[in-house]
């Protein structure tokens, strides 16, 4: 594969995660109505300690990286993009919409925090297409699977969000009409998504960093 081709599939990586910034930043915008697990543990650590939103969640992003790394989870140049990224556009799009206030109203920030989770789905979708490793998030959840092997992936999933949406809480996040329609249909708007794209993912074999630079390097 030719370095033309790793550029356009780094690129294109890249606008998908900016997409996915987008939907983390409506889900910002819900207000009272609240929004996605991981969305409200970074709005739970960003009023605590003063910090934006994108620094809270790059800070859960970096430590959730050093879980996968040392649970030896598959890291490629798309889990540390996702890493970094994310955090940058959702901060960029809250500043260059902060003249649009938070919801007050629950039923409308509830709206918001759908749309949001469905553009996220599909940035979701679109950031995994070029197979250059999956979220840090993803990842941990196939690390904690494989602790409990006999548990279904999708109840991994629910307990792990379930536990992270706890502590967001605690700390203060918002908690509405909006973060219970995300965590029971987050599940839906995902396989909605996917079947809009036609895309399967177990079907994709994704590359962590060392296969990445291995095939760089014959170019």
């Amino acid at each position: 594969m030719s370095q033309n081709s790793y550029l356009k599939r780094f690129l294109f990586c890249s606008l998908s995660l900016a997409l996915y910034g987008f939907g983390s930043f409506l889900g910002v915008k819900a207000g009272v109505a609240g929004t996605n697990a991981w969305s409200t543990l970074a709005l739970g650590i960003s009023g605590l300690f003063s910090l934006s939103f994108g620094t809270a969640t790059l800070l859960i992003s970096v430590v959730i990286l050093l879980i996968d790394f040392a649970g030896k989870g598959k890291l490629g140049f798309g889990t540390v993009l996702n890493a970094l990224l994310i955090p940058f556009f959702s901060d960029l799009f809250i500043a260059l919409f902060s003249f649009l206030p938070s919801a007050t109203d629950p039923f409308l920030g509830a709206l918001c925090s759908l749309a949001g989770q469905l553009i996220i789905s599909f940035a979701t979708i679109l950031y995994m297409l070029p197979a250059l490793g999956a979220g840090p998030r993803d990842t941990l959840m196939i690390i904690v699977g494989k602790k409990f092997p006999r548990a279904p992936i999708g109840t991994v999933k629910l307990f792990l969000e379930l536990a992270v949406l706890l502590v967001g809480f605690l700390m203060g996040a918002p908690f509405g009409l909006g973060t219970v329609l995300v965590m029971i249909l987050q599940a839906s708007i995902f396989q909605f998504a996917c079947k809009i794209t036609r895309y399967e993912p177990r079907s994709v074999t994704h590359e962590d960093v060392a296969d990445t630079l291995r095939k760089l390097a014959k170019h």
